[in-house]
């Protein structure tokens, strides 16, 4: 066969003969692309690489009809006649005009609208695109002089006709191709598509409907701006913030489910906009890695730069804002990362769990941060009727103050009324999930968080009237007090700080010695303001509980962390933001410089013979004997006994009155006489 002859059996590519392309568009794209790298090829090149690349133009644009004599020739062609058989292929097949616009082209011009991209930038994006989709343009690519499996500045400089440097220059890192997401970049100087390049360089649609699918609208909240009241007045700075539009970064931070991303959504709603959230899952409905979401993050900023409309939210960003280990530095460096706060041209929202692990140039570069304690217990009754209409759930108003009261997170709560219903059961059963729901997060089961039925103040005994002093509490509108309660255990101290918390419509916080109590340096002071702060931050009351722990004289101290630990407690009483109640059964052991630190001081006594026979029918709904009289006991004792007589099915009224008589004596050290009446 001579050379002549086999040139005249090579079709034409556009005639689409032999070629794996759907559109004759396409198959004419990458008939230019081949020839593009083949005429950059010196002679020494077609000679080495000529066989493979004509393979790939037999293979995918228009190899000959050949008879099995004609292949064999073909085949047994000698390296210096590929040089010349692909220069002739180039002479006669080189485009002499531009092609038309293939759905690809259109899709890629839009990306590089939308980034902003320079033809050159736009070229080396066309090139990968193409080959992150199509074999033929893989197989082109590896045919071409370079070493690697993937592409290298230099293959890509074949395929685009740009130089090798300026491709270099345009892929380096913290350039705008690097940025933008579409192009990943690993040490070894390889490059290639990422995943949105690729999901965009496949797709289907025209750019309008693909602009869409990329920036889908949230949905709206479940919940109401008032549900945020506890946020303060970092709320409405946030509406301002994003309403004002401009480089905004606004940090959302606190515990799983306390409602950072319903807050991000009512935000979009109440500025006008529709909140687009980053990254939240791939195209295949799977987890998308790091470098995906900060992929989809670049997206959706670039769109958003010409649409006002979208406030774009970065979700579960903890993975994206933190450094990591060394191999994820490679593209989120630390200057990479304050770029990414700082070149924000429209609001941005991330959301995290725990601050403490960014680093703190990241944080003072946010607009921002505001912090999602838990929910005070009036919010979370409203989402808990809320939740329970949703799920159809019917629950008394006794059953909503019991879910209410789970120091949970409003998600959790949530999900145990939606596990409820779905089990058939009904309030118990929803706080049963959410009591276990809970211990799996807090690590630890809750306690009960209920005053006794019977409890009224007006039946303990202390130098103040209780109920009055409540009535004042609730009404005042400053939380910044304390209160010192002071008597022997068992009068009614705890019980009476969890009954202020009720009435204030709070949560009780309690803190013991083993909450704060460290044997490290330093720990037991951190807790102690860790506390304070806590406390400050979920709007609780903060209860210390046998607080001479804390608050022993100093001058009696016999080690240097004695006196550290009492001075940090004073300094937090000092600048008090949330209620305090602190108890002690030894007030004289307390430190002289706590009495101007409460605010109050109460005093609690034993019970007199009256309120004790009160008490008596309170809890065991009868009389007591008329005989009897109980002198020295406590409400502990009446909520001790109780709990014998419902374990042993004791109703005996004489038995109950003994078993009171002898926790008194037991508490005195004293053995008396149960006395008769005249």
């Amino acid at each position: 066969m001579t050379f002549n002859r086999f040139m005249r059996h090579i079709p034409t590519p556009t005639s689409g003969k032999r070629s794996s392309f759907v559109r004759t568009s396409d198959a004419a794209a990458f008939a230019n692309a081949w020839c593009t790298a083949v005429s950059q090829l010196n002679g020494a090149q077609l000679r080495d690489y000529g066989k493979q690349l004509f393979d790939v133009w037999f293979d995918y644009i228009c190899g000959p009809e050949l008879d099995e004599e004609d292949i064999s020739t073909w085949q047994s062609l000698a390296p210096s006649g590929f040089g010349m058989l692909l220069g002739e292929l180039v002479a006669k097949y080189q485009p002499t005009k531009r092609a038309a616009a293939t759905p690809f082209d259109r899709r890629i011009a839009w990306l590089a609208e939308t980034f902003e991209l320079n033809a050159s930038e736009q070229a080396i994006v066309y090139a990968l695109g193409r080959c992150a989709v199509h074999d033929a343009w893989r197989k082109l690519l590896h045919a071409l002089p370079g070493e690697g499996a993937k592409p290298t500045a230099l293959r890509i400089a074949y395929l685009t006709g740009l130089h090798a440097g300026e491709i270099e220059d345009r892929l380096g890192a913290g350039e705008r191709l690097s940025r933008c997401g579409l192009i990943d970049a690993d040490r070894d100087g390889e490059f290639e598509g990422t995943q949105l390049l690729e999901r965009i360089a496949r797709s289907n649609s025209p750019p309008s409907r693909l602009a869409r699918q990329l920036m889908p609208s949230a949905a709206r909240s479940n919940l109401c701006w008032r549900d945020f009241d506890h946020i303060g007045p970092q709320r409405e700075i946030a509406k301002s913030l994003v309403a004002a539009e401009g480089k905004v970064s606004i940090l959302l931070y606190g515990p799983p489910g306390t409602g950072k991303t319903e807050f991000a959504r009512l935000l979009a709603d109440a500025t006008g906009k529709r909140a687009v959230f980053a990254g939240l899952e791939d195209e295949n409905g799977k987890e998308p890695s790091r470098y995906d979401r900060l992929a989809h993050l670049a997206m959706l900023r670039a769109l958003a730069r010409k649409d006002p409309s979208r406030l774009v939210v970065l979700d579960e960003a903890d993975d994206i804002l933190q450094l990591g280990n060394d191999e994820q530095r490679r593209f989120c460096s630390k200057l990479f990362l304050n770029r990414l706060i700082e070149e924000a041209e429209r609001p941005t929202i991330w959301i995290i769990n725990n601050p403490q692990i960014l680093d703190s140039s990241l944080l003072r570069r946010m607009s921002l941060a505001i912090e999602f304690p838990m929910p005070p217990r009036g919010v979370r009754r409203r989402v808990v009727e809320r939740h329970a209409r949703k799920t159809r759930l019917k629950l008394a108003g006794q059953d909503l103050d019991q879910l209410a009261s789970l120091p949970a997170a409003p998600a959790i709560v949530g999900n145990a009324l939606a596990s409820a219903k779905t089990a058939g059961g009904g309030a118990s059963e929803a706080l049963t999930i959410g009591r276990g729901l809970l211990a799996v997060v807090s690590g630890q089961l809750p306690g009960p968080d209920e005053l006794p039925h019977c409890y009224d103040p007006a039946l303990a005994v202390a130098d103040t009237d209780l109920d009055a002093l409540a009535s004042r509490l609730e009404r005042s509108a400053d939380p910044r007090w304390s209160l010192l309660l002071s008597g022997p255990s068992g009068t009614g101290k705890s019980a009476y700080a969890r009954h202020l918390a009720e009435r204030l419509g709070i949560d009780l916080l309690v803190k013991r010695g083993s909450d704060l109590l460290s044997p490290f340096v330093g720990m037991t002071e951190a807790n102690i303001a860790e506390a304070f702060r806590e406390a400050a931050r979920g709007r609780c009351l903060l209860l210390i509980d046998e607080a001479d722990d804390f608050l022993a004289d100093r001058r009696g101290a016999q080690r240097s962390w004695e006196r550290i630990m009492v001075n940090q407690m004073l300094r937090q009483m000092e600048a008090l933001e949330a209620p305090l109640v602190a108890t002690t059964n030894a007030p004289d052991l307390l430190d002289p410089a706590t009495q101007r630190r409460f605010t109050l001081r109460v005093g609690f006594r034993a019970l007199d013979e009256r309120r004790a026979a009160a008490q008596f029918r309170q809890w065991f709904r009868s009389e007591l004997p008329r005989e009897i009289r109980l002198a020295a006991t406590t409400p502990g004792d009446f909520a001790l006994v109780a709990r014998r007589a419902q374990l042993l099915g004791e109703e005996d009224s004489r038995q109950l009155a003994r078993w009171l008589q002898e926790e008194a004596e037991a508490r005195s050290g004293v053995s008396r006489v149960i006395g008769f009446a005249a």
